[in-house]
């Protein structure tokens, strides 16, 4: 039997420090063109740091792996694709952008720590392991971009990949599924299933790639931890984004890039 019956949820107190439970997501938000412009112009304002960050990295040298920044026609499809996917965001519950008003506070601290603990993990995968040098040496060039010029690829492309692997295809999908196919029904449902989806997609794409260029240099277990910590990355992320919307899982790929690729891959590794 159908219930719009809700359990009711007590504010935490003032000096709580609990974690929010980031797999059961608030309860989706109803049309609302104030959030939809908020997300938008999160969206733009996400979109302009990529293309300063496209302008900025070629004033840096890089002595690592070569970069070339994007074409501004791949920049203007990407933000009205993006600003298409701000629709479906709000027309299937998702949070706005940027609202304080909705969030408690630290809303992006822990998509933060999330990230961080991630890449912190990462590390300490590659210190035992010593992938990353053997692709390196495998593909003849450096792993990481070098800095300063890495701040700028990491950054933007913590907003790109986002874009590739869940914040386009998402929304879209669960608007197509849930609104179009389904007429409403079964959105929370078909969320989760497009996030785990979702979430398989780096995992397979780079996963593959790093088996082909390792050709039996590096253990099952190398590929079998990579996949299961980019799946967790990925799965959080569309965890927060259903919760926080669209910055909250951007956060989570830029803390886990800034670990990893900038601190660790420049100054550690």
């Amino acid at each position: 039997m159908h219930t719009n019956h809700q359990p009711q949820v007590l504010p935490p107190s003032s000096g709580s420090t609990k974690a929010p439970d980031i797999v059961r997501s608030a309860a989706p938000r109803a049309w609302s063109f104030d959030a939809a412009r908020r997300s938008a112009l999160v969206w733009v304002a996400l979109m302009a740091y990529w293309a300063l960050a496209d302008v900025l990295t070629p004033l840096f040298p890089s002595g690592g792996r070569s970069v070339h920044p994007d074409s501004w026609l791949t920049h203007t499809v990407i933000t009205l694709l993006g600003l298409a996917a701000v629709w479906c965001m709000h027309h299937t519950g998702f949070p706005s952008g940027w609202d304080r008003r909705n969030h408690r506070a630290g809303w992006l601290a822990w998509p933060a720590f999330t990230g961080v603990a991630l890449g912190a993990l990462q590390v300490g995968t590659e210190v035992v392991t010593n992938a990353s040098e053997v692709l390196a040496a495998r593909l003849g060039q450096a792993f990481n971009v070098a800095f300063p010029q890495s701040f700028w690829v990491y950054t933007g492309g913590a907003i790109t990949w986002e874009f590739v692997f869940l914040l386009f295809p998402v929304p879209v999908l669960l608007w197509l599924i849930s609104r179009v196919v389904l007429r409403g029904r079964a959105q929370e449902v078909v969320f989760w299933t497009l996030a785990v989806m979702s979430a398989c997609l780096e995992p397979l794409m780079q996963g593959s790639r790093m088996v082909s260029v390792a050709d039996g240099a590096l253990s099952p277990g190398v590929f079998v931890a990579y996949a299961v910590q980019a799946f967790a990355l990925n799965f959080s992320a569309a965890a927060f984004f259903r919760r926080y919307g669209l910055l909250a899982p951007v956060v989570v790929r830029l803390s886990y890039y800034l670990v990893w690729h900038v601190i660790y891959g420049n100054f550690f590794g």
